[in-house]
């Protein structure tokens, strides 16, 4: 797996599961390597929906969940300021200087896939920053890449020694 190339990282761990922040950070930390010096890095814990935090402010669209359904839900193993951690570690890794990139509380999101609890805002925040980095990138010039539908075939000779 690589990134090269992308205007965006995003990296998701189970706020649940605090091993999936480790994992996330032991296996895809190195993956950071090949992506651009602009790219924008997100973290996004998941999975808020099942945790007991009944704190969660309504989501505009969707009913607002009653206190009696929190009573089995699961305690948070990873906090915020887990996911911040891990967001400045990559700024470290990358020798970015925190002063040049966003926020690590603006980068930093907790959703559910599952009820779609601040998916939307996850999306528009990355995608507000993303697109001034792409327009920017074709006003540069041409991508660090090659088009192989320019390929032209060399002109074929006689094969031989006197050719």
């Amino acid at each position: 797996m690589y990134c090269r190339g992308a205007a965006a990282v995003i990296l998701t761990y189970d706020v649940n599961s605090l091993q999936s922040l480790t994992e996330l950070e032991e296996r895809f930390l190195a993956l950071t390597d090949s992506a651009s010096a602009d790219c924008i890095f997100a973290i996004v814990g998941n999975k808020v929906d099942l945790t007991d935090d009944c704190a969660l402010p309504p989501d505009e669209n969707k009913p607002e969940k009653s206190v009696a359904s929190c009573g089995s839900k699961v305690r948070k193993q990873v906090r915020a300021e887990d996911a911040i951690a891990l967001y400045k570690k990559i700024l470290k890794y990358k020798m970015l200087d925190e002063k040049d990139v966003p926020a690590a509380e603006k980068m930093c999101f907790e959703t559910s896939a599952k009820t779609g609890y601040k998916v939307d805002y996850l999306f528009e925040t990355v995608f507000e920053m993303v697109v001034p980095i792409i327009v920017r990138q074709k006003a540069e010039g041409p991508p660090q890449t090659v088009d192989i539908t320019d390929y032209k075939p060399a002109k074929r000779t006689k094969s031989g020694c006197c050719a």
